[in-house]
């Protein structure tokens, strides 16, 4: 289970919230600020991750930032045209990004390919 920190109350997500936070950056709704540390995660961590999920640890909080008028963004010059808001990833990229590489087997609009130093896409777990 993935758990979601806000305002200090942990809510479990399902599956299904998980696929709308990874549809949410597909489709650029989160967005990654560039003042963010790059992908940095190891491989080993990334099992780590995925570890946690199985064994249904709490594997850490998300802070969004939900915002009409965002600060500079990584990757991105401007934001396609919508309206309302984008949701700023403020902590909890490294784990989010590790769970899209995993689930969707590409990297985020928010990185370059050159920019993923240790891409986990091709670990495989033994069920």
């Amino acid at each position: 289970m993935l758990y979601w920190r806000r305002w200090s109350c942990l809510l479990t997500l399902s599956m299904t919230q998980i696929n709308q936070l990874l549809a949410d950056i597909r489709n650029r709704n989160i967005v990654v600020p560039e003042f963010q540390r790059e992908y940095v995660w190891s491989r080993d961590q990334a099992k780590q991750l995925i570890m946690s999920l199985f064994k249904e640890y709490p594997i850490g909080g998300l802070l969004l930032w939900r915002t009409g008028c965002p600060p500079q963004l990584k990757n991105i010059d401007t934001l396609p045209e919508k309206i309302g808001t984008v949701q700023v990833l403020l902590d909890g990229q490294q784990r989010l990004t590790t769970l899209y590489l995993l689930i969707t087997g590409q990297i985020p609009n928010y990185y370059q390919n050159h920019e993923i130093f240790s891409d986990p896409r091709d670990l495989y777990i033994n069920l």
